[in-house]
């Protein structure tokens, strides 16, 4: 009777154990993960959002070629303060003190903006910047049925040297930050991302977001 009983007892905790190992994966937030190719593709579309602002900022009638989403390289390398609107030189002092606000489209629907103030003084063309800057995606949908928002938002900021009015590489731009994500999969994650141009041709970004190491070109 007691061999019967512990059979028994034995019997059901080998049924709760089997049952444990069945729904291992219930309830586990690992589904909810964002793909490589998923990071990589918001990545992307944060770094054209930028590119697009800084590209606004530059006047249309500046000495230098400017060419709508070329390339983030480009568009940073573009920014010479002398031809900046909001850059006023007196002597050999430049101030700049001007506002970006620019809203860039995603490519099924939604925007991503940027917002800012650059705010510096160069003395004889030489100098540096460090502005943040707030990115803000709105019903950004990357592809693949992937919307983002910003929760709130991501906050850029800019290491930026000048010498005799022109970018001395490399210019690193830093994203941190949280999103969120949806409908399938859904959820919420972190960024901490960098992106480093090194030439007018050459920007590459490094960092983390929602869990994924990130790489490449910007």
């Amino acid at each position: 009777m007691i061999a019967r009983k512990a059979f028994h007892n034995l019997s059901g905790i080998l049924l709760i154990g089997i049952l444990v190992m069945a729904c291992a994966g219930c309830g586990s937030s690992s589904s909810h993960n964002l793909s490589q190719a998923q990071v990589q593709a918001i990545s992307h579309e944060m770094a054209t959002a930028v590119e697009a602002a800084v590209q606004a900022a530059i006047p249309a009638d500046a000495a230098v070629e400017r060419a709508p989403r070329s390339s983030l390289a480009k568009a940073v390398s573009d920014l010479q303060p002398d031809q900046l609107p909001g850059c006023t030189t007196s002597g050999t002092t430049t101030t700049c003190n001007f506002s970006m606000n620019s809203s860039t489209n995603c490519p099924d629907g939604g925007t991503i903006g940027v917002a800012g103030t650059f705010d510096f003084t160069l003395n004889s063309g030489s100098g540096s910047d460090s502005t943040t800057l707030t990115v803000t995606p709105t019903n950004c949908n990357v592809g693949s049925n992937l919307t983002i928002n910003g929760d709130p938002n991501v906050m850029l900021s800019t290491t930026l040297t000048f010498a005799n009015e022109t970018i001395v590489f490399p210019a690193t731009l830093s994203e941190k930050g949280g999103i969120t994500y949806g409908p399938n999969p859904s959820g919420s994650c972190s960024v901490d991302a960098t992106y480093t141009v090194t030439s007018p041709t050459s920007c590459t970004v490094s960092g983390t977001m929602c869990g994924q190491t990130l790489s490449g070109n910007c």
